[in-house]
């Protein structure tokens, strides 16, 4: 079999790579160049390949560049050519099975060499399986049968969908568009094990944001300042490797001994004066502090407040650590009860000790960063019996339970500690996907739909795929950007701007929306409503027996316009039940708190946020595709759809008429 192989500047190895290696399989194989690494344009060398398929001198083709979107359009602009990209084997082996593609694309820049040869041998390996896929690549090719075809079918669809619906047929032709077959074919990319869980920092997040910005870029959107189509997030990666403390004699290992707040920055002391400030509360009647010098020292506190048990200072400890920290405190250290250190300890070593991500910026002067450690009651026995009236911690809670008051002083060791810390830094990348809006008037006005397609990587050597968590929600943001490009394309584009967001860094702490929430592409104050979809692929245990719902979260809280769209939009589209069990201010859950929506609702941005809820395999390996109800996913999709359809084609934006009850 004779095959081409052709490439641009990023690919000359590669291509040698793989040349050599076809041959050694026993193929012929035509180098349509480039050999150097000096900067070429790309359509020389991809038409130079697709001619020789067009020419039947080679049966197959390869072609080579940066994301292999340039080769790939190029390609596809001879008729003959099925020119596939590939970012993974599975990838290319459906390319031919089921698309019939003839010519195989790698992005250089995002898979390495032995990547690239198990692509190109899945490629050649592959047979067109024929059947539905054969109709279905048919189509592929225009004719003027096949556009009066479509046209006739688009006529009878609007008329039959216009009989059915009263609301504008323009609005239930697209809806009616979401394909789940789209759903699943990317979902099946991008939670496969060659994404490698998305952990953001990784090359699986990297591959990810690479794998929408060519999604985008061939549904036909621009980059949205005219250069791109991602905003960095500067980021920092951290990761406890070990440390130790020492007071006076007495030395304390990481873990076993002592656990330290992840966000550590101060990672060593040395010799440090101490003070026991008892209790560490300052109130209205009571302050611990008094006549104690804590600045340039390390202060030692008791855990809770057993003489007001449901006080806020006896289950906040932060609220604690920044009172010492505002007195001065070098660090911060807490005694807990020997049984209650026992059982957090099981729950934070983890937590501790992983990799931890947080935005690279400098602090706003919120919250405290201070050095805080924890350790039980009977490690401190030792550094507090200097303390006149105390001969143990149990003594000194007794004593406060008792009469009201803890005895404070000065702690005769010193405290060192040294904690091991590597880091680095990084650019996160939220992709944005934007469409102008097509009336004047209103285009300086936007939706916002979001979904996270960051999750949480491989843990203990298992592959955290993300399925539901959210490819779910990436893929249906996906889908619903090509059904809003469908209608610009036909002159039935959005009144107003719409921005498809699919952010990063949501498992980490909602850090992509975060950034882009402080840093605005987009001015805030004409941001109409976000969308966001976070999990919407699964059942939980109280619909296990109906897929056909959705939580939604704060459609209410901001705009009670929003909540009456969303509400009709379900009625005349969708039908589905729209559950509001975790709308609530009380909800043990946090929801509201815990997804990308947040970061606009903090804003005063009226939002909604579509969920299905937590099921067996959240943040575990079992989150698959197989396992995704892609119509019930479809059925979201077409009410995310619809609903933001009447938001950014509406003669006014919707108002912003009531007070959240989610407090801050």
């Amino acid at each position: 079999m004779n095959i081409s192989i052709g490439c641009d500047h990023a690919g000359p190895v590669y291509k040698s790579t793989i040349s050599n290696h076809l041959k050694e399989r026993g193929f012929s194989v035509k180098n349509c160049g480039t050999d150097g690494e000096e900067s070429v344009d790309y359509p020389d060398f991809a038409h130079a390949v697709a001619n020789d398929i067009d020419n039947q001198t080679s049966e197959l083709g390869v072609l080579i560049c940066g994301s292999a979107n340039g080769v790939a359009m190029t390609a596809n602009k001879h008729s003959a050519i099925r020119a596939a990209i590939a970012w993974t084997p599975e990838i290319a082996s459906l390319a031919k099975t089921h698309n019939n593609a003839n010519v195989i694309c790698i992005p250089a820049r995002f898979v390495s060499e032995s990547e690239a040869i198990q692509i190109v041998d899945a490629f050649m390996a592959a047979k067109f399986e024929g059947g539905r896929h054969a109709r279905r690549v048919g189509k592929i090719a225009c004719s003027v049968f096949a556009i009066l075809m479509g046209i006739t079918s688009m006529f009878a669809q609007n008329t039959e969908t216009s009989e059915r619906l009263s609301p504008p047929p323009s609005q239930a032709v697209y809806s009616n568009m979401l394909d789940t077959n789209n759903l699943r074919a990317h979902l099946s990319i991008i939670a496969s094990d060659g994404f490698e869980g998305r952990e953001t920092g990784t090359r699986g997040a990297d591959l990810t944001a690479a794998y929408l910005e060519s999604y985008y870029i061939n549904l036909g959107f621009q980059p949205y300042d005219g250069r791109s189509f991602t905003q960095q997030v500067p980021m920092i990666n951290a990761q406890i490797n070990g440390g130790t403390v020492a007071v006076g004699e007495n030395q304390y290992n990481i873990v076993s001994d002592f656990l330290v707040y992840p966000g550590i920055e101060e990672l060593t002391i040395d010799s440090s004066a101490m003070v026991f400030a008892g209790y560490g509360i300052i109130n209205e009647t009571l302050n611990e502090y008094s006549g104690l010098d804590v600045k340039g020292k390390v202060v030692v506190v008791l855990s809770g407040d057993p003489r007001d048990e449901e006080s806020v200072w006896a289950n906040n400890t932060s609220l604690k650590r920044e009172i010492a920290d505002s007195l001065g405190a070098k660090a911060f250290v807490v005694l807990m009860k020997d049984p209650d250190y026992t059982t957090f300890k099981g729950r934070m070593k983890f937590y501790m000790m992983r990799k931890s991500t947080v935005l690279n910026r400098s602090k706003d002067g919120e919250g405290s960063i201070i050095p805080t450690f924890l350790l039980s009651d009977k490690s401190g026995d030792r550094w507090i019996s200097s303390i006149k009236g105390i001969k143990t911690v149990s003594k000194a809670r007794t004593k406060a339970e008792k009469k009201g008051i803890c005895p404070t002083g000065i702690i005769d060791d010193l405290w060192s500690h040294n904690i091991n810390m590597g880091s680095h830094k990084f650019n996160g990348l939220n992709v944005l996907a934007y469409l102008p809006g097509s009336d004047p008037e209103l285009r300086e006005e936007l939706v916002v739909i979001t979904s996270h397609y960051d999750h949480i990587g491989i843990v203990d050597g298992e592959i955290n795929n993300g399925a539901d968590d959210d490819g779910s929600g990436t893929v249906t943001v996906m889908e619903v950007a090509r059904l809003y490009m469908e209608a610009h394309k036909d002159g039935n584009g959005p009144r107003r701007s719409v921005l498809f967001m699919n952010v990063v860094g949501e498992e980490k702490g909602l850090l992509g929306s975060e950034w882009y929430s402080d840093h605005p592409i987009f001015p805030l104050e004409n941001t109409v409503a976000n969308l966001n979809v976070d999990m919407v692929g699964r059942v939980d245990e109280a619909h296990a027996d109906d897929e056909k719902y959705v939580y939604l979260i704060g459609a209410d809280k901001l705009s009670s316009e929003l909540h009456e769209i969303s509400e009709q939009a379900n009625k005349n589209y969708t039908n589905i039940k729209l559950d509001y069990t975790f709308n609530a201010p009380d909800d043990p859950n946090r929801f509201y708190y815990r997804s990308d929506h947040y970061n606009f609702a903090k804003h005063n941005i009226p939002v909604i946020f579509y969920f299905s809820g937590v099921h067996e395999d959240y943040h575990a390996p079992g989150d698959d595709v197989e396992k995704i109800m892609f119509t019930k996913t479809g059925e979201i999709g077409k009410l995310v759809f619809n609903t933001s359809w009447t938001l950014l084609n509406r003669d006014k934006r919707i108002v912003v008429d009531k007070v959240n009850d989610f407090p801050e």
